[in-house]
């Protein structure tokens, strides 16, 4: 089973991957790595402090990754998958963070912030891949997270769980 851990950054996919992949026995890969490997990034946005990868380059390198892997990054759910995480945080809790990680970068802090809201990373995830499941980490131990996917994972979950909507409650931090 591939599993891909997804989100903006801040949301604790590393941690989360690294940790659902040692009680579940699986592989690890980093979405950076596979990139890199497959000569996809193909260039640096200095404003945003990230590589830009070219996703048709790599979805056409990476055809199938053999055996029960986790990828993890906030591209992940672009790469073929059996089940996609998409890990959601509240935005006043992300904004912290952020700002805490990016203290030079209000750009980056705002664009991810704004992401969040509008639930981007799970939408693209609904485009690419069939089996989407969100879980809202605000406020949460990292290990009740493990224990909700792996519910899911031992499950064999299939379909979509999407249920976190930030728009309402901070439509006016869009602006």
């Amino acid at each position: 089973m591939i599993i891909a851990i997804t989100g903006v950054p801040c949301t604790g996919k590393s941690t989360v991957s690294r940790l659902l992949s040692e009680r579940l026995g699986y592989g690890l890969l980093s979405f950076k790595e596979i990139a890199e490997k497959a000569g996809a990034i193909v260039g640096f946005d200095e404003d945003m402090d990230a590589g830009l990868v070219d996703l048709d380059k790599l979805k056409g390198s990476v055809k199938r990754i053999d055996g029960d892997k986790i990828i993890e990054g906030h591209l992940s759910h672009e790469l073929p998958a059996d089940l996609v995480i998409v890990l959601r945080c509240n935005p006043r809790t992300l904004e912290t963070r952020l700002v805490n990680r990016y203290p030079e970068n209000p750009r980056k802090v705002k664009e991810n912030v704004q992401s969040e809201i509008l639930g981007v990373i799970t939408s693209e995830a609904i485009n690419a891949n069939v089996n989407v499941y969100e879980v809202d980490v605000t406020g949460k131990e990292v290990e009740d997270i493990i224990g909700e996917i792996l519910k899911v994972v031992k499950g064999n979950f299939k379909g979509q769980k999407v249920f976190v909507d930030w728009l309402q409650e901070f439509e006016g931090w869009l602006i």
